[in-house]
């Protein structure tokens, strides 16, 4: 008995010589607070929304002579238009006659002077004076809505409405003649370029013809209104101005402006 007390001692005094066991407090994490939708929630307030004023359409107003001027007279409109061929054109119908026939002779002389008389009946005049042979003899001239003279590429475009004709008539008849052209390309070139050039004075011709202004042509409608109108004897004219101005008496004196006015 004696061994088995002293080895409870033993015991006894082993568990009184161990440290405390510290007791570690474990750090209790809260959970974060889940955010909640607001129950009632303030609706931005929306800005008016613009009205839009209807656009007003705009009413297209008919286009008139400006005052002061009369519109000319049939005969004049004609006397205008045979002059200017005259002068312009005039000079390529013997070409053509004698080139028919088959005497041509060198005629590179006659078609740079004919080229002169293009440019400066229809390009020349027109920028200095406003107004073409034609208009000088027929006592007639063009102006627009301002009353004033177009610039002079109504002119040159309006004057070369016989150019047009002639080539594209020409570039047509190549290819509907079946002559040897080397390549169907090319014909078919030549036939799109006579349409091409056919195509203005056809839109000039139909828009003269079925529009209710009949004053108005292509040319006329593209530079916002031309009217071809009467003018008297100008005073300013010198020089060879002055000379046609002196036919215009004798066109007058015969009777070829006194027609009576288109409507």
């Amino acid at each position: 008995m004696g061994l088995l007390e002293k080895a409870g001692k033993i015991q006894s005094n082993e568990k009184t010589n161990e440290e405390p066991i510290p007791v570690v407090m474990e750090a209790v994490v809260e959970p974060k607070p889940i955010a909640t939708k607001k129950a009632t929630r303030k609706k931005k307030e929306k800005a008016p929304k613009k009205v839009r004023t209807p656009k007003v359409k705009r009413t297209r107003v008919s286009k008139e002579i400006p005052e002061g001027f009369e519109i000319a007279t049939r005969g004049q409109k004609v006397t205008r238009r045979f002059v200017d061929f005259a002068i312009s054109y005039g000079w390529a119908v013997p070409i053509l006659g004698i080139n028919v026939w088959g005497n041509a002779p060198d005629s590179t002389y006659l078609i740079l002077i004919g080229m002169l008389l293009v440019v400066g009946n229809l390009g020349v005049l027109p920028s200095q004076t406003g107004r073409t042979v034609g208009n000088w003899v027929s006592r007639t001239q063009y102006v627009n809505t301002r009353g004033e003279s177009p610039i002079w590429l109504f002119l040159l475009l309006k004057g070369l409405t016989t150019v047009f004709v002639l080539f594209g008539v020409f570039a047509v008849f190549i290819t509907t003649a079946n002559l040897s052209l080397g390549d169907s390309t090319v014909s078919k070139i030549f036939t799109l370029i006579g349409l091409l050039m056919l195509l203005p004075p056809l839109i000039d011709y139909f828009m003269y013809r079925f529009r209710k202004n009949s004053e108005h042509g292509l040319w006329d409608t593209m530079f916002g209104g031309i009217w071809m109108v009467r003018t008297n004897r100008s005073a300013d004219a010198k020089g060879w101005l002055k000379r046609l101005e002196s036919l215009g008496d004798y066109a007058e004196s015969k009777g070829l402006l006194s027609d009576k006015d288109t409507d």
